[in-house]
């Protein structure tokens, strides 16, 4: 793992907190990083450019907490000193201008230029320059109008680097899910989950779990529990030395009623995983290859496996970025990759509903992820979001690997980071929600734009060659 700063209150972000104005000045001068980060994944300039009422209750957090020693916070002072802060930290035009973002130009994506595709480069150029505070993102990558606008690789990783990008699996054994029922390998989401599983039928005392459906997987509806909430079956399911996940499907008890209640159930989507690969008589690695990312015009793909040989529908799958950015545009464009209809539009559309509402996922109180991503809903093996005006899906996979779609803008956002296979909870959030509010912010900071009626068809440049496996 490359972590090379941890998140920590520096004495900048200190400093530009308690809207110190001659300190934040002296701290620049000396060249201190003004992008790095404090324990809740802000800037400096993030600490001070929110509304005051926004951040109020921290101020009396540490004012109360400051009280015994005899100090005494003046409100109507870092107030008004507070617009001075955000100026001083602001990014200046000549250092957005220095930064180099440009992709490389290969056969696998027609390449742009974000002012050719609409976007103001000096936007763009932002997140690129405030990377620097991240210890564990890999990459960064933008997508407009179908063309790769923005691209560039950190912490010694390389355009060509394939890590296990965790949960945004569940996004691939998805589309793996619709291909096999295109194809008619599967019948229908309606079909039941221990129809595919005849060795453990005998073995399943709750009744309950006879009726749970390929659709409530899809949905993590099937309930079984939250594992991410409840230590003792995340343990079981990453710490047991042998990784017989499917057993579980037996002794994990249900939280609810099929149907009834949202739990994130890495569970879910390995069985749904096990049985797109049994009911196609392939494993999800070479099912994946041939139907998927080969038809994507995408690279070889690595996809770690159980004790029983099942790649996991869950998590393991390495690829690169650019096949990241593909999968998103697939699911972007309607199941179209250039003239060649590789899903159902109506599963598209299926996929990216919002079957659950309003998901509390760090236990927090409110639907939220990091600073900007509110209101956070679920469809099949798809998240949604709001940040201010924008409404958009993602894929999210553990330690900030992401794959956002901006319908509204023809946009895809993708980033790649650390894994972070062997940190959880707590100790890797505070990691992993800088690259969520590093990209919450590119997304606040985009244009409005009204919904299309109908995405057009994207048409490759002149020039421009698919090179087909």
């Amino acid at each position: 793992m490359n972590l090379r700063n941890k998140h920590g209150s520096t004495p900048l972000n200190v400093a530009a907190f308690f809207c110190r104005t001659r300190i934040v000045k002296a701290l620049l001068d000396k060249g201190d990083d003004k992008y790095l980060r404090n324990n809740i994944a802000h800037t400096p300039w993030e600490s001070v450019a929110a509304p005051f009422a926004s951040v109020k209750s921290t101020y009396d957090m540490l004012g109360k907490a400051l009280a015994p020693l005899g100090l005494k916070l003046d409100y109507d002072r870092i107030k008004a000193t507070r617009p001075t802060i955000a100026a001083l930290l602001r990014r200046r035009k000549q250092e957005l201008q220095t930064v180099d973002y440009a992709p490389r130009a290969a056969d696998d994506w027609p390449v742009s230029t974000p002012a050719a595709q609409g976007l103001d480069p000096l936007l763009v150029a932002e997140p690129y320059l405030e990377v620097t505070g991240l210890p564990d993102i890999y990459g960064l990558v933008v997508v407009k109008n179908g063309y790769l606008v923005a691209e560039k690789y950190f912490n010694r990783a390389t355009i060509e680097q394939k890590f296990n990008r965790q949960s945004i699996t569940k996004s691939f054994t998805l589309a793996l899910t619709g291909i096999a029922l295109k194809q008619g390998c599967l019948a229908s989401v309606e079909q039941k989950m221990l129809d595919f599983f005849p060795e453990y039928s005998d073995q399943v005392t709750d009744s309950r779990k006879k009726r749970i459906t390929i659709r409530e997987l899809l949905q993590m509806r099937s309930g079984y529990p939250w594992e991410e909430h409840t230590q003792t079956y995340m343990n079981r399911l990453y710490l047991d030395a042998d990784w017989h996940w499917l057993r579980h499907l037996v002794d994990f008890p249900l939280s609810s009623d099929p149907g009834t209640e949202f739990a994130y159930s890495n569970l879910d989507s390995h069985l749904l995983g096990v049985i797109v690969s049994r009911a196609c008589h392939s494993s999800l690695k070479e099912y994946a290859q041939k139907y998927l990312l080969t038809p994507l015009n995408g690279g070889a793909v690595n996809w770690r496996t159980d004790a029983d040989n099942n790649n996991f529908g869950s998590m393991g799958i390495a690829i690169h970025a650019r096949d990241m950015a593909k999968l998103g545009l697939l699911y972007l464009h309607q199941g179209r990759y250039h003239s060649k209809q590789i899903l159902p539009a109506s599963w598209i559309r299926d996929s990216l509903q919002s079957y659950s509402n309003n998901i509390n996922f760090t236990s927090t109180g409110a639907s939220a992820a990091g600073s900007y991503f509110r209101n956070l809903g679920y469809g099949y093996q798809w998240w949604s979001a709001s940040v201010g005006k924008h409404r958009f899906n993602y894929a999210w996979g553990h330690g900030g690997n992401l794959i956002i779609l901006l319908h509204d803008l023809d946009m895809i956002i993708v980033t790649t980071a650390d894994p972070l296979e062997d940190i959880h909870w707590n100790d890797s959030w505070k990691y992993e929600v800088g690259v969520i509010n590093l990209v919450g912010k590119l997304i606040k900071s985009l244009p409005e734009k009204e919904p299309r009626a109908k995405t057009p068809e994207y048409a490759p440049p002149p020039g421009f060659r698919i090179r087909w496996h």
